[in-house]
């Protein structure tokens, strides 16, 4: 007779610690590859076989069928005193599945550990909350400068910094995070990045491209995967925060993303904390977050859930770059690269005369995607170095 007994995540430290302690050898269903590893198994003594990653499997149109036949086959040929356990999250919504697998299922009365207080992750982050007024008022200033256009949001921006700071020191409001929108390099990601390097100069910008996260998995991807898998890990999104003091976390093309993953959001946007696949509670409060869209308006009214828009802070659309400001881009790049070539050699003209003939050699009028047109400008720089050596 089969027996599975369901744990909660916060369980999973003293449960684990109890069978270790009771000589039992814990395993995952999905090491059960062949009858050679199930009799290595056996070999180290009694078995505690974590079947999460078995469940969803379960189902009869999985392309994983296959597999959880043969998986099946090799738990009968178990011994008897074998513990079956899993994941309560795994076992959701697939009881009657369970029952042509079990013979009886109990839930685990092993005490859990308060995940808030045992295994919460505090953070030494750079945050926009711990400013001073002045210090705010500064970098926005700068902030305002180095972004190209987009007036309407850089001023929107500024409102809510300052009730985000507010409503924060209240608790009213854990996370700023914002909506960009607007077609492709106008500059979206640039604010991000430029918000990034003024609150932590140096430190790398956490950035997720949920290009590749349209799968059912994906949600295993941004935070680990299940306890019970092979290869059960760390997600992206901890260990890119994990790796910088930024305060600043870039969710790029946020439409590609798969429901899950929404909804993950929309817990972490209320709650300004996630759990991880691990147990781990990982503490964002004074946090902001930057989800970027190329989709068009109404794109996201249609695809976004009603309840994730209405979290957002801030919700702007980014308009195309003008001639002016692209204009204002080209002279703002070149005189950088003139200052940067002119360090190590003194063989330019004075950098006003540089600027000059980039802005009569370069016809910003083609290009309405900023990356494409720094692209040209250092083509058009190299060039020109070429023609300066040949002089």
């Amino acid at each position: 007779m089969l027996k599975l007994t369901t744990y909660r995540r916060d369980q999973f430290p003293n449960l684990k610690a109890k069978l270790e302690a009771d000589g039992y050898t814990y395993a995952s269903a999905m090491e059960l590859r062949n009858t050679q590893k199930l009799a290595s198994l056996c070999s180290e003594g009694r078995i505690a076989l974590d079947v999460s990653p078995l469940l969803p499997l379960l189902d009869p149109t999985s392309c994983l069928n296959d597999t959880a036949s043969a998986t099946e086959t090799l738990m009968h040929l178990l011994p008897d005193d074998t513990l079956f356990v899993a994941d309560e999250n795994a076992t959701a919504g697939r009881e009657y599945d369970m029952r042509t697998l079990f013979d009886e299922i109990e839930k685990s009365e092993i005490e859990g550990e308060p995940a808030e207080e045992a295994i919460r992750v505090e953070r030494g982050a750079k945050l926009l909350i711990d400013l001073s007024s002045e210090k705010a008022d500064e970098l926005l200033d700068d902030f305002d400068s180095k972004l190209i256009g987009q007036a309407p949001f850089k001023k929107a921006l500024r409102k809510q910094v300052g009730a985000f700071r507010l409503f924060n020191s209240i608790g009213e409001q854990p996370i700023l995070s914002m909506l960009l929108l607007g077609p492709s390099g106008v500059g979206k990601t640039e604010a991000a990045r430029i918000l990034s390097d003024l609150l932590a100069p140096g430190q790398p910008l956490p950035k997720i491209n949920f290009g590749n996260y349209s799968s059912k998995d994906s949600l295993n991807s941004l935070i680990g995967s299940p306890r019970g898998y092979i290869g059960s890990e760390e997600g992206e999104l901890t260990l890119k925060i994990e790796a910088s003091e930024s305060g600043i976390i870039l969710i790029d093309e946020f439409e590609k993303a798969n429901p899950a993953v929404w909804n993950f959001f929309l817990d972490l946007l209320e709650s300004g904390h996630f759990t991880d696949s691990q147990g781990a509670v990982h503490d964002l409060d004074g946090y902001t977050i930057v989800f970027t869209s190329n989709a068009p308006k109404e794109e996201v009214q249609e695809k976004f859930p009603p309840e994730l828009l209405s979290r957002f802070s801030l919700k702007a659309r980014f308009s195309p770059l003008s001639t002016e400001d692209k204009q204002a881009f080209v002279r703002r790049y070149i005189e950088n690269v003139v200052t940067k070539y002119q360090s190590t050699r003194n063989t330019l003209p004075h950098p006003d005369d540089v600027v000059n003939a980039a802005l009569e050699g370069i016809d910003v009028s083609k290009e309405k995607n900023i990356r494409v047109l720094k692209n040209e400008a250092r083509k058009w720089f190299a060039d020109y170095i070429n023609e300066c050596a040949d002089l």
